[in-house]
């Protein structure tokens, strides 16, 4: 099952973690059963294979050089249309778990938990995509994201913990009972598979689709790689160089292992952190990836449009089905 992994990046990165939007049918079980049910693993690193066609190549590419962005908040990359917002995915969770403790009800438990409500305010899409790049940010180092989550979170009233799930529960929930329960005949998948199929899910998951995600994932990879980006890349390095610092890119520098010794940002990495986004500066590093990348991914929309329509129409499916059931009873 996938849960909330990284902010921007499909992979998490040292300080530079960020917010994942996607659930899968487990997804919300997994926040509210704390893994109490078996089958439930994290896969916060990657992605199954979209049904579709592989990215396009991409050739040639203008890069804009003018008007870089200097914000995560100017990044908005093509595939955000087909991607859920953090708000919208916290009421898909509170929707799942409200149709969960319905379906558990009819078997006789008590099962209704509490959602944490949604954090004040929300990060930038692509906060942690292309590192840290603003001052403000390289003030906690390459630990900015969890810091900025942190404060994100201050105002969010946190979940309340789930009651103890006894191996009764456990079965009705994941669908591992032996007969019926209380009279009644468990659901294939039990409560959990029940409320994602009533939430609109498909093939056993809800949320961001796996195309969508992997066209997200595939194009950072493949911008990674892009000579127009190594080009860039190269020149921070040397930038990086002249103020005493060795690193060949801006991940290197994301992924010194000195970084992970604390919790806290020491000196030495708000200084690395600083210099890396002035050097990004220098280097139009963030303008030039992220125009590369962005043509990835317009050509990979395009080849999958016809899919990526079809996921768009599940997409807000699932958000009125949720606004229905959070809806207030009169």
């Amino acid at each position: 099952m996938k849960v909330f992994g990284t902010r921007g990046r499909p992979r998490g990165t040292g300080g530079s973690a960020h917010t994942r939007r996607d659930l899968t049918a487990g997804g919300a079980a997994a926040l509210l059963l704390a893994a109490a049910v078996s089958g439930c693993t994290s896969a916060s690193g990657g992605h199954p294979a979209a049904a579709g066609s592989p990215l396009a190549a991409v050739s040639p590419l203008p890069v804009t050089t003018a008007a870089a962005p200097s914000r995560p908040s100017d990044i908005v990359l093509p595939i955000a249309p087909y991607l859920f917002t953090d708000a919208q995915t916290s009421r898909l969770v509170a929707a799942h778990a409200e149709l969960i403790a319905a379906c558990m009800k009819r078997y006789g438990f008590a099962y209704q938990v509490a959602t944490a409500s949604a954090p004040h305010g929300q990060l930038p899409a692509n906060e942690s995509r292309y590192g840290v790049m603003t001052p403000e940010q390289a003030r906690y180092g390459y630990h900015f994201m969890a810091v900025e989550m942190k404060l994100q979170q201050a105002g969010a009233v946190p979940a309340v913990h789930p009651p103890k799930v006894t191996p009764a529960m456990a079965a009705v929930l994941s669908g591992t009972a032996a007969g019926p329960v209380n009279g009644r005949s468990v659901p294939s998948g039990g409560c959990n598979a029940e409320a994602t199929a009533e939430l609109g899910g498909k093939d056993g998951r809800y949320g961001n689709p796996d195309i969508a995600e992997t066209i997200q994932a595939d194009s950072f990879t493949r911008s990674q790689a892009d000579a127009r980006v190594r080009k860039a890349f190269a020149a921070w390095s040397s930038c990086m160089r002249t103020r005493g610092y060795h690193y060949k890119d801006p991940d290197a520098a994301d992924n010194d292992p000195r970084w992970a010794a604390s919790a806290q940002p020491s000196g030495a990495e708000i200084a690395t952190a600083q210099a890396d986004v002035a050097c990004k500066r220098r280097s139009d590093v963030v303008g030039v990836w992220s125009s590369v990348e962005s043509g990835y991914q317009g050509a990979a929309i395009k080849a999958d449009a016809e899919s990526l329509r079809h996921a768009q129409v599940t997409m807000q499916q699932e958000l009125r089905i949720a606004a229905t059931v959070l809806r207030p009873s009169r």
